[in-house]
C-alpha cells in the first residue's frame, strides 16, 4: 500500500542515522516494528515468528518488511511499506500469489543481497533481542559493522506525530469518562467487580478499540497493591480504601493514569497525604517544560514531597507515554533525556499509609509554549460521599 507514514517520525529517524552514521536500521521488537511499519501485528513477541523492518538512509534503497506468511495480504494492506515479504509461518500457501520463502533468514538475506548490504554500518536492537536471534542476524550481517540502537529508538518515538497525539488524547478522553463510571459506581455492597463492568463498558461505548488494562485495589486484600490485574469478588464496605489504575486503548496507543478513593470517610492524616500527593504533582505538571530532563523533574519533584512526607517511596515520578506504556523520558534520578515538544507525559507519586497506597497520575501533551493537561477534569476529591 502506496502511502505517507503517519506514526512513523521518518524525518526524526534519518536525523537520527544521519548522527550516528547508520546506512541501515533493521528493527523486530513488537513496538519498534508496530511504529515503523504501522502494521499492528499479533505475534510478534513470539520467538520463532519475527516480523522485522529493514529502513536504509539512502533513499534510493527502499524499506523492506518481513513477515510470517499468514500476515502478508493484511500487512501488506496497512503498512505503508511497499515491499512485503513473507516466510513460511503457520501457513504455506495463502490468498496471495507470491513466493514465500523458507524461513525469516531466506527473506533477510534476500533483501540484503539486493539492496547490496556489504560493509554497512546497521544499527539493531542489541541486548534487547533474544539470545538466538541476536545470533541469526550476526550471521546474516557478517561484513558489516553492527552497532545497539535501542535508547536511540526511544529517542526517536518520544516525539510524537500529530497522529499519534490524537489517539493518545482521544484514549485519555475516554479514560476519564471511565473513570467518572467507575466512581459512580462505588458504593457499600457493590463489588470490584461491578467497578470494573462499569469502566470496560464505558470505555467501549465512549470508541476505545481495547480495553488495555484495569488495575483495582479494593478492600484490606489488595489496598496496599500497585498493580493488581483481576478483581477479586470482594464486596465494598464504609471506610474502604479504593484505587484504579487504567488506560482505554486507541487504534494501539493506550492512556493510563490513576486516582484514589475512600468510601464515606477518611482520616484526617490520609485526607493530608492525599492533598499534597496532588498538589505537589499538579505544580509540577504545570512547571515541565521543553528543555528540563528527566533528572531534573525527579529532583524538582522529590524535593517539594519532602516538605510534606518524609521518606518518600518512589524511585521515578513519570515517564513517557506511546505505543509503550513507559516511554523516555523516565523521571528519576539518573535520567539525562531531555524534554522536546510534542511529548506525551504522565506523572505520578504514589504513598503508603496505614496499609493502603494513595496513586495519583496525571497525563499531558507538551507544548512549544504551554503544557495541555489531558486529565485536568479527572475528579480528585479523596472521599465519595454515600
Amino acid at each position: 500500500m502506496s502511502r505517507t507514514p503517519t506514526i512513523f517520525n521518518e524525518a526524526r529517524m534519518r536525523a537520527m542515522m544521519d548522527r550516528k552514521g547508520l546506512d541501515l536500521v533493521i528493527v523486530r521488537g513488537v513496538e519498534n516494528s508496530r511504529y515503523i511499519s504501522e502494521f499492528f501485528h499479533n505475534g510478534g513477541n513470539l520467538g520463532y515468528r519475527p516480523f522485522c523492518v529493514f529502513y536504509f538512509r539512502d533513499p534510493a534503497k527502499k524499506p523492506a518488511f518481513v513477515v510470517p506468511a499468514v500476515d502478508l495480504h493484511l500487512a501488506m494492506t496497512l503498512t505503508w511499506i511497499e515491499d512485503v515479504r513473507a516466510y513460511a509461518m503457520a501457513e504455506f500457501f495463502t490468498d496471495v500469489d507470491t513466493h514465500f520463502y523458507d524461513d525469516f533468514a531466506g527473506a533477510a538475506k534476500a533483501i540484503l543481497s539486493e539492496r547490496g548490504v556489504t560493509g554497512m554500518r546497521i544499527g539493531t536492537e542489541g541486548d534487547n533481542l533474544t539470545s538466538g536471534f541476536r545470533t541469526l542476524l550476526d550471521g546474516i550481517l557478517a561484513g558489516n559493522t553492527i552497532e545497539d540502537i535501542s535508547f536511540d529508538m526511544e529517542m526517536v518515538r518520544m516525539v510524537k506525530t500529530p497522529e499519534e497525539i490524537r489517539r493518545l488524547k482521544l484514549a485519555t478522553g475516554i479514560t476519564v469518562k471511565a473513570h467518572a463510571a467507575f466512581r459512580a459506581a462505588i458504593r457499600p455492597g457493590a463489588t470490584d467487580n461491578d467497578l470494573h463492568r462499569a469502566a470496560c463498558l464505558t470505555m467501549l461505548q465512549e470508541g476505545a478499540t481495547a480495553v488495555n488494562f484495569i488495575n483495582i485495589g479494593a478492600g484490606p486484600a489488595n489496598a496496599f497493591a500497585a498493580h493488581d490485574p483481576f478483581p477479586r469478588g470482594y464486596t465494598l464496605q464504609h471506610g474502604d480504601f479504593v484505587k484504579v489504575d487504567m488506560g482505554a486503548q486507541v487504534l494501539g496507543y493506550s492512556a493510563d493514569f490513576v486516582r484514589s478513593y475512600f468510601i464515606g470517610t477518611a482520616s484526617q492524616r490520609q485526607q493530608d497525604i492525599w492533598k499534597w500527593l496532588n498538589d505537589t504533582q499538579l505544580e509540577l505538571c504545570a512547571w515541565i517544560r521543553p528543555g528540563v530532563t528527566g533528572g531534573e523533574i525527579f529532583d524538582r519533584g522529590y524535593k517539594h514531597i519532602s516538605r510534606y512526607l518524609e521518606k518518600f517511596p518512589r524511585e521515578f515520578l513519570g515517564h513517557g507515554i506511546g505505543l509503550g506504556s513507559h516511554e523516555q523520558p523516565r523521571m528519576n534520578a539518573v535520567n539525562r533525556t531531555v524534554v522536546e515538544p510534542d511529548s506525551v507525559l504522565c506523572v505520578e507519586y504514589s504513598y503508603y499509609c496505614d496499609g493502603v497506597r494513595h496513586h495519583t497520575e496525571e497525563t499531558f501533551h507538551v507544548g512549544a509554549t504551554a503544557n495541555d493537561h489531558w486529565t485536568k477534569d479527572c475528579p480528585r476529591e479523596l472521599i465519595v460521599k454515600v
